[in-house]
């Protein structure tokens, strides 16, 4: 694969798991014994991608803390910030624009897409 960017979406206030996400970021969540995002984290990095922009808005600092650069994941990740407003999809992606290859991959912070990605950039670029 041509060295792609996916962009995470992990940015929203997760208000149906309130009660869980008080204090944490939903991307952070425990899932037998790890952090949802690491599982993320390891299912790009078996499809060879090794580039990530996390978009992040509530209790973003702590997603950064947590997976930091991405040198303990052999990848590089980046993150793009809302501020002191969330932006939604469109804004945290328009925010992170200049981080992302191009073509670029969204996914949401939630997500586990078990796919061929490379197959799926392919059919993109064919497309035109």
């Amino acid at each position: 694969m041509k060295d792609p960017t996916v962009a995470i979406l992990a940015g929203g206030l997760a208000t149906r798991l309130q009660s869980i996400t008080q204090n944490i970021p939903k991307a952070l969540i425990e899932i037998e014994g790890e952090p949802f995002l690491v599982h993320q984290l390891r299912l790009l990095h078996h499809h060879d991608i090794r580039r990530v922009v996390v978009c992040g808005g509530y209790l973003g600092d702590k997603i950064q803390q947590t997976v930091g650069d991405g040198k303990l994941f052999d990848m590089k990740i980046r993150y793009s910030f809302d501020g002191p407003k969330l932006l939604g999809t469109g804004g945290a992606i328009r925010k992170a624009l200049r981080l992302l290859s191009d073509p670029f991959f969204v996914l949401y912070g939630d997500s586990y897409l078990e796919c061929d990605y490379e197959k799926i950039r392919r059919a993109f670029i064919e497309s035109k």
